[in-house]
């Protein structure tokens, strides 16, 4: 694990991850429990959630099923671990590569906003990418991933106040920048593949990091409630209404 980084991150660190100074049968044990975390995370972003089985992180690993089960008795327990391992990685890169930044980067570069794509294209992100969209339709990982998600949004909210102090002025843009960005990322992460154009992602990356400097500048403002009613109110007259289709509906239909 590693040092010098802050406490809430640090809390992310999955059971068993981190062993007593001189612990030789502890130190052991958290090194076969990351060789276990590092092979499942491997098998999420290459094959998906449906498939990523205990059997198949064992191969992954290079290690028999009595070792699996010795540190992770059931698949849910390796997936509760993998997600907090998943959300420490990235965090804990994050924390180190910007708080590496000199102040020109940081402020006038913006570039932040090229370390979190870099970390977007990780293993681990696309891990928790694939239990993201998992947990959509399957409600026993919903249970277990949407908490941590939650709670590893809350801890991504302090470290950027930690880098970024300057935001702390205005915690409305704050929040609204970060879910900003986020949403762009991800949609580009999610959509490379079929764009494969490396040349583009640069412009957009590059207009992003314009973007919030405009915003964090006070240069370009996010619209206030208030002055949404007009946009709210003629997109409702004009978009269809949602229905839920019923059971009955659906046999009927059938």
């Amino acid at each position: 694990m590693k040092d010098q980084l802050p406490s809430s991150i640090m809390e992310l660190v999955p059971e068993g991850l981190t062993p007593r100074p001189g612990s030789r049968q502890e130190s052991k044990s958290s090194e076969m429990r990351e060789i276990i975390l590092e092979a499942a995370l491997d098998c999420l972003a290459d094959h998906g959630y449906a498939s990523t089985t205990n059997s198949l992180v064992c191969e992954q690993a290079g290690i028999s099923r009595g070792a699996m089960l010795h540190h992770y008795r059931t698949r849910q327990d390796l997936i509760v671990a993998t997600i907090e391992y998943a959300f420490y990685k990235h965090l804990s890169n994050f924390s180190h590569m910007v708080g590496s930044l000199g102040e020109g980067d940081r402020m006038n570069r913006n570039i932040a906003i090229a370390i979190d794509w870099h970390l977007c294209l990780t293993r681990e992100y696309k891990a928790y990418q694939e239990l993201q969209m998992a947990s959509r339709t399957n409600s026993e990982l919903r249970k277990v991933f949407q908490p941590r998600a939650r709670h590893h949004d809350l801890v991504w909210k302090e470290e950027l106040l930690s880098v970024f102090p300057e935001w702390r002025q205005d915690m409305r843009k704050l929040e609204l920048s970060r879910r900003f960005v986020r949403s762009m990322l991800d949609g580009m992460s999610l959509n490379r593949e079929q764009w494969k154009d490396p040349t583009i992602e640069w412009i957009l990356l590059g207009f992003v990091a314009q973007l919030m400097k405009r915003v964090r500048t006070a240069e370009l403002e996010f619209p206030e409630e208030a002055d949404l009613d007009a946009f709210k109110n003629a997109a409702t007259a004009l978009l269809p209404k949602r229905t839920r289709r019923t059971p009955a509906s659906r046999k009927t239909r059938d």
